[in-house]
């Protein structure tokens, strides 16, 4: 009788009704499918290899004067021409993009300490932090920002560590608001329960178990933001409130360049398709983050 139990409780497996778990590209493999986001990486990291390495590249000094070629065309000698002092626009266009990514780094990298903090506290702890952070979130951008950066950037007199601070304390709003979501989603998934459950602290709850699965939406932010750090930088610059010469930077080489705009097309055209270049380059690896963050959600 046993033997015919045990031969009841026996079954066949059929492989084939084996489920085989589904390869996932992942997060690298997806982005470098989206090829505009593969050219812009690759340029970006051309940038910022040339302009930390300037001294390599440039065949002058960054504030050589020459005043027997004032506004020269592009020459052999001067590839891009001189500016209003006879110093070259290349030397002083590659040397204007390190203190510009500098810039633009910094202020991205304040935004997103503040916003990850703020938005983790009101997603977290919720009640009066959550109020108190989503209120300063709505009074920020109930402001005009613009306004305050010129006011402050005045105040703060065009040093090159001012103006990092004045980017990144107002655009940490879109950062707060994504960590905050984020936050309020997973707060109550069964891994945190079972975390919580087990006595972990909260502050390590917080940064070693939900934090991380809280960061693709903001590096892709973040990736947008440096963008944007570089259009205040270089407008603040452009209309005398960023950093001061004899500080190259793209917004002040444009600042200096449109006086002479007429005599010196170089000397404006320069400085303002790096910016745009930059730019755009920034725009599209945020897009191509973006898909492959979409993509992974829709493998899961």
């Amino acid at each position: 009788m046993a033997e015919i139990g045990l031969r009841k409780m026996s079954y066949e497996i059929d492989p084939a009704r084996i489920p085989v778990p589904r390869a996932r590209s992942g997060y690298i493999a997806a982005f470098f499918e989206f090829r505009p986001a593969t050219f812009s990486l690759i340029l970006i990291l051309l940038i910022l290899v040339v302009s930390l390495l300037a001294p390599v590249f440039t065949p002058y000094e960054r504030d050589t004067i020459d005043l027997d070629n004032i506004l020269a065309d592009p020459s052999c000698n001067h590839v891009l021409g001189t500016d209003e002092l006879g110093r070259d626009v290349f030397t002083r266009l590659i040397y204007g993009g390190r203190f510009t990514l500098l810039v633009a780094l910094l202020s991205v990298a304040i935004a997103v300490v503040l916003g990850v903090a703020l938005g983790a506290a009101a997603g977290y702890l919720g009640g009066p932090a959550d109020h108190f952070v989503t209120g300063a979130v709505d009074m920020f951008l109930s402001i005009p920002v613009f306004l305050v950066l010129l006011v402050a950037a005045s105040a703060g007199g065009g040093r090159l560590w001012t103006i990092p601070v004045i980017i990144g304390v107002t655009s940490w709003m879109e950062t707060a608001r994504l960590v905050r979501a984020e936050f309020l989603s997973l707060r109550d998934e069964n891994f945190v329960e079972a975390a919580r459950s087990l006595g972990v602290r909260h502050i390590t709850l917080v940064i070693k178990h939900i934090l991380p699965h809280a960061l693709p939406p903001v590096i892709v932010a973040a990736t947008v933001g440096f963008a944007q750090a570089m259009l205040i930088e270089s407008a603040l610059s452009f209309l005398g409130f960023g950093v001061q010469p004899p500080l190259p930077t793209w917004g002040n080489m444009l600042q200096n360049a449109q006086t002479y705009i007429r005599k010196s097309h170089m000397a404006a055209f320069a400085p303002g398709f790096m910016i745009l270049v930059t730019c755009l380059c920034f725009n599209f690896v945020g897009e191509g983050l973006r898909s492959a963050l979409a993509r992974e959600k829709r493998s899961l």
